[in-house]
């Protein structure tokens, strides 16, 4: 779009440009005469929601800090909230002794008055503002009849649910604050809401986080104890079991146990072989002295010997085997006795023996020797048998003991670690609801970095500027959607459109004589005077054919000016000296409204034929014309005379200006171009008369007449000259 159809966009539309603008700016100063004036205050608040500390290290995600803001945002909104500031308020105000103008208006203070009496006002009112807030709260919740109820739902500028939807939660970009916005026609009110809802929210919102983990605390806290208490009775359990079968400790004893007694086994084994070759040494020996005529060997003294000597052997032998640090001296004192009693016993030996060989030729001496070594020798071998016996029965009975409880003790075992995990995964869990309650207490305290100020000035948009705003708003606005409304504009209002979405040309065009004003009547006869030069010309070209130059005036559709255009040219070429013809369909309203010797009707059914011709239709006499106009029915409604194409010398196309070029008029108009060599070109009825003037130029002067002569008229045929319009039927 050029900048001049611009401007003819715009003076085309210029009282709707202008009207619903001034309509608009009239109702904003209409609407806003009379309204308060209205007072905001502001406070940002410190959430620490998306950057602040967290105990237990967690990285917040950006769909839980979104989630965090929105119910933030809620609970400042929610109802619950703004029922308690509005009692906190009132309470405030109730407690006043007089007016104080800081705390809120004239007007605030005369509409509380009206709201509450003296009488009410002294029942409500308590020694302190927690009290009074109080005695609301239960006058409130007494029913919904009541002077608190109905000012909650009502429209009160100050007190009620509908006032406080002027507050604004927001987040301030992405950071960790939250703007908080209040207006209202009352600054001392401004300011008290506000700074009580910052209060009231701040409380709210660290109930809110701290009893999310509370009951998680509770249920962990009951369960670490319930799980102590099984544990420690498990392990009681253990511990009694252990005690009544005298278990330190289990494995080891066992283990112990049974090492010892293989231990016992094999040095009781050794020591038997030991004693059985001892003992039979000595057999050999007493035999051998008894040969040499020793028969006292038995003698009641030596076996008193051998018998303390085994008994010192077998004390000896006891305490080597506590292996306790006090029993070194005895066992020294005991071993020094065993070798005096060995001594003894030799020396009672050579008593009874006094032969000096044996019967085998050796020294007596010798024998006497191996008799007293082999009997210390045997007897400190039984001493260690017997102790070694009584270590294997006692060893034995232990073992067999310890073994049937193994069974037992594991189950308490299992029991008791049981019992432990359960305590430690409550324990853990305890703990983990802990640090998430500090995290919760130290995100949960959210900090007024703004507190909210007293509002002086009022911020009401200034009247002026609303008007303004509103009239060029709605200006622009209704600019772009004329503006729109003309770029999307599928019809064939520009005659530059129309031929592009036709494919033919235009050849004239027809002004909308709704639109035309008087003193602009002149574009509607310059542009039918336009038309005609036009037409002339193309009868210019056919100078050298005999016969009217006939012209077809067509249409898809009834009512887009065919009659119009036919009787425009009719009586334009008349006007110029021309002779025409104007033939038109033998209907009632043509045949009513067109009289005259220029004007003749025909029948649309006679010009089915093929070979019907424009004489056979209306006569012979149109060999008298210089030109024939022949308008045709609407081809998408009517029938319409076929046969007369081909003797068209010229189609024009009347067609509606405010109306789009459909598929079926393309194919009908193809067809139509198969049939007929006449050339067809548009005639755009009803165009705006911008196009008008765009089509046909600036103001011309007057056309003159032209005579008939100068067009080139085919002379007229003798007996026809004189005829009358024909009707045909």
């Amino acid at each position: 779009m050029t900048l001049r159809e611009f401007k003819k966009l715009i003076r085309r539309n210029w009282l709707l440009l202008l009207a619903i603008p001034l309509l608009t700016a009239v109702s904003i100063f209409v609407f806003s005469l009379g309204q308060d004036e209205e007072y905001t205050s502001t406070t940002i608040i410190y959430t620490g929601i998306a950057s602040g500390y967290k105990v237990t290290g967690e990285e917040t995600n950006n769909r839980g800090t979104e989630g965090a803001y929105e119910n933030l945002v809620a609970l400042i909104k929610s109802r619950d909230t703004k029922e308690e500031v509005i009692m906190r308020l009132l309470a405030s105000h109730l407690t006043m002794k007089e007016y104080d103008a800081a705390l809120m208006s004239e007007d605030t203070y005369e509409r509380l008055n009206e709201l509450f009496s003296d009488s009410l006002k002294a029942t409500l009112r308590g020694a302190t503002v927690e009290e009074t807030t109080a005695n609301l709260v239960d006058l409130y919740r007494s029913g919904n009849d009541n002077i608190i109820y109905e000012t909650l739902n009502s429209a009160d500028p100050a007190y009620s649910l509908e006032a406080l939807s002027n507050i604004q939660p927001f987040r301030i970009g992405t950071s960790d604050l939250v703007q908080v916005d209040y207006a209202t026609n009352d600054p001392g009110v401004c300011y008290q809401t506000l700074q009580i809802m910052t209060e009231v929210f701040t409380r709210k919102n660290k109930e809110l986080f701290s009893g999310q983990n509370e009951d998680v605390m509770v249920y962990f806290d009951e369960a670490t104890q319930s799980a102590y208490d099984r544990l420690q009775e498990a392990e009681q359990k253990l511990y009694e079991f252990n005690k009544s079968n005298n278990i330190i400790d289990y494995d080891q004893q066992i283990s112990s146990t049974s090492t010892d007694k293989s231990q016992v086994l094999d040095k009781l084994s050794t020591l038997e072989m030991q004693y059985a070759g001892a003992f039979s040494a000595l057999k050999s020996v007493e035999e051998s002295m008894k040969k040499r005529g020793a028969a006292n060997l038995k003698s009641q003294e030596i076996m008193t010997l051998r018998a303390r000597l085994s008994n010192l052997n077998n004390q000896a032998l006891e305490l080597e085997m506590a292996d306790q640090s006090g029993n070194a001296e005895k066992i020294a004192r005991l071993k020094r006795e065993s070798a005096e009693v060995s001594d003894k016993i030799k020396a009672s030996v050579d008593n009874y023996y006094a032969n000096t060989h044996s019967i085998q030729g050796a020294p007596i001496a010798s024998l006497l020797d191996d008799y007293v070594r082999n009997t210390v020798l045997v007897e400190e071998l039984k001493s260690q048998l017997d102790l070694l016996r009584q270590q294997k029965e006692s060893l034995g009975g232990e073992y067999e003991k310890l073994v049937p409880l193994g069974a037992e003790i594991r189950k308490i075992r299992r029991e008791v670690q049981v019992a432990e995990q359960e305590y430690m995964a409550q324990l853990d869990g305890l703990k983990k609801s802990k640090l998430s309650q500090q995290n919760i207490e130290l995100s949960s305290q959210l900090r007024v970095i703004d507190p909210p100020y007293y509002p002086i000035s009022s911020s009401s948009t200034s009247l002026v500027l609303l008007v303004l705003f509103g009239f060029f708003g709605s200006l622009l606005l209704t600019g772009a959607g004329v503006f729109t409304a003309d770029m999307v504009d599928g019809t064939l209002r520009k005659p530059e459109q129309a031929a592009k979405e036709t494919n033919f040309p235009v050849m004239g065009v027809l002004p909308n004589m709704a639109a035309v004003k008087a003193k602009d009547r002149y574009k509607a006869d310059q542009a039918e005077e336009q038309l005609v030069r036009q037409l002339l010309l193309k009868i210019q070209q056919k100078r050298d054919s005999q016969g009217p130059f006939v012209v077809g005036v067509l249409s898809s559709h009834n009512g887009e000016g065919k009659s119009t255009l036919s009787s425009s040219l009719t009586h334009r070429l008349g006007s110029m000296g021309i002779k025409t013809l104007s033939l038109l369909p033998d209907n009632s309203e043509h045949v009513a409204e067109y009289t005259g010797t220029t004007t003749s009707f025909y029948s649309p059914m006679q010009g089915v034929s093929s070979s019907v011709t424009v004489a056979d239709l209306a006569g012979n006499r149109v060999f008298n014309y210089a030109v024939v106009i022949v308008e045709f029915p609407a081809l998408l409604e009517e029938t319409y005379p076929v046969s007369l194409l081909q003797y068209l010398d010229m189609i024009l196309v009347a067609v509606k200006a405010d109306r789009t070029w459909e598929h079926a008029d393309r194919v009908m108009f193809n067809n139509i171009q198969k049939v007929t060599k006449a050339p067809i070109e548009l005639v755009l009825n009803g165009v705006y008369p911008d196009y008008v003037e765009d089509y046909v130029g600036g103001r011309v002067k007057p056309v003159r007449s032209i005579d008939s002569n100068e067009v080139g008229a085919p002379k007229q045929v003798g007996k026809w000259e004189n005829e009358p319009a024909v009707f045909n039927t």
